[in-house]
């Protein structure tokens, strides 16, 4: 996780709202950037999400494929990345973790790797709008001096958007990351729900385009078994 350096944020307390640009408060401005991504119940009522995209770097002629299962009812999830003769995973599921290293081993998840991969979790695009769509207790919401809209995680900062004037993220971090990636136009839609088409760095030097999209769909625990060791 990169870290820059700390913005000047206020957070949304219970009793004094925040205010962004033009006197919208904060939550304002989530209402109205859920409402540009399909709507607040469609993202409260969303339980998982299967993403597949196409993935690549400007200085590297190799063109990646990463399907990433992703289930919102049980800390979990699934990376699958694949290229010509290439072909990783790893599943985050607490005690059932697991890795398919280039070497074709399969292996537990160190330690630290399993505590790196659940922050990932922790403020995942998808995962984030959904609790804040469900009203989460434990979200907050505020803004910072240049109208971003931040979200908090039992007051901690877990990630920032920042908002075109129809309410559609076109940039987000997470954490303490101030540079953070920008996001194409908001019209792949699927389950009522829209998703950014494509997601880059904002040097462009690196880019990932949605090639589809599921969600709400049944995942049962062999989704996440850990294969037979060879």
């Amino acid at each position: 996780m990169q870290v820059g350096a700390v913005l000047t944020v206020a957070i949304l307390f219970q009793a004094a709202p925040t205010w962004g640009a033009d006197g919208v408060s904060a939550d304002q401005l989530a209402d109205q950037m859920l409402a540009a991504l399909g709507g607040r119940q469609a993202w409260a009522e969303l339980r998982n999400t299967i993403n597949g995209s196409r993935q690549n770097r400007v200085d590297e002629p190799t063109v990646v494929h990463a399907v990433i299962t992703m289930d919102f009812e049980r800390p979990r999830f699934k990376i699958e990345t694949t290229a010509p003769g290439i072909r990783v995973v790893r599943v985050i599921d607490g005690d059932n973790s697991w890795r398919l290293r280039l070497s074709g081993n399969v292996e537990g998840v160190p330690a630290s790797l399993y505590e790196e991969e659940m922050q990932w979790y922790g403020a995942h695009l998808y995962r984030t709008i959904h609790r804040v769509a469900a009203r989460d207790s434990a979200i907050s919401i505020g803004t910072d001096e240049s109208g971003r809209l931040l979200f908090y995680d039992d007051g901690a900062r877990i990630m920032w958007f920042s908002l075109d004037g129809d309410g559609q993220p076109y940039g987000f971090g997470t954490y303490e990351n101030v540079v953070g990636s920008l996001l194409g136009p908001w019209s792949f839609e699927e389950g009522g729900i829209r998703h950014p088409a494509w997601v880059s760095s904002p040097d462009g030097t690196w880019r990932a385009a949605v090639r589809s999209l599921s969600v709400n769909v049944p995942l049962q625990d062999p989704v996440f078994a850990r294969p037979a060791d060879h």
